[in-house]
């Protein structure tokens, strides 16, 4: 199955994809088509995610291009991607999970399908809605994020032959990890800084007595 026909039928069959990936564990073509294919889809969602901002119909646009910033919108879009990718894959590690960070980073990346596909004609058509069709276009992209959402789910399920109840576990638990890397991640820039701030004043004060 060529990274094309995967993309495609991520849209449709995505446990017959996340088969397919376990299938062909171990398969050291497959391990390369699949990083190839990995850097193309965050290319892509990149590529769409910039189109988006500057695109969108302005009445209905969530951030203004004038006060856009288009390192923060990106992270927006790549940070809670790759954290739920290394979080989950943390708690299916510890909790009998079968799915290899490759797998896990292919499949998720795998889910970001919906996004990649359909931000596009999205966006072409807020150009055609006015701001009294706001909630209209908030329903569209707000179905592409959760059809995202539940892809992944789905993902975590199937690749680790998880049962329903365990799988809301580990999403739960995912989702607390996920706060606590982001929090610390945080806690860490906040204490560097005032770190950096107080070398500064010190190194001043040492010039001007100097």
């Amino acid at each position: 199955m060529t990274g094309f026909k995967l993309c495609v039928m991520m849209l449709f069959h995505p446990i017959v994809v996340g088969e397919y990936i376990k299938k062909r564990r171990g398969d050291d073509s497959f391990q390369k088509t699949g990083l190839i294919l990995v850097a193309a889809l965050l290319a892509l969602a990149l590529g769409v995610s910039i189109f988006s901002i500057y695109f969108t119909h302005y009445p209905l646009a969530a951030v203004s291009v004038r006060k856009a910033n288009l390192v923060l919108e990106i992270g927006k879009l790549f940070v809670p991607v790759l954290t739920w990718i290394l979080a989950s894959y943390a708690m299916t590690t510890i909790l009998d999970g079968a799915t290899r960070i490759g797998e896990a980073m292919l499949y998720n990346t795998l889910a970001l399908m919906p996004y990649v596909a359909f931000t596009v004609p999205a966006v072409l058509l807020s150009r055609l809605m006015d701001g009294g069709q706001a909630g209209l276009y908030g329903i569209l992209t707000g179905g592409l994020l959760m059809w995202v959402i539940l892809l992944m789910i789905v993902g975590l399920k199937e690749m680790n032959e998880y049962s329903i109840p365990k799988t809301l576990l580990v999403v739960l638990l995912t989702v607390f990890t996920m706060a606590v890397i982001w929090a610390t991640i945080v806690l860490l820039f906040t204490i560097s800084s005032q770190f950096v701030t107080m070398i500064r004043e010190v190194y001043f004060e040492i010039v001007y007595r100097i």
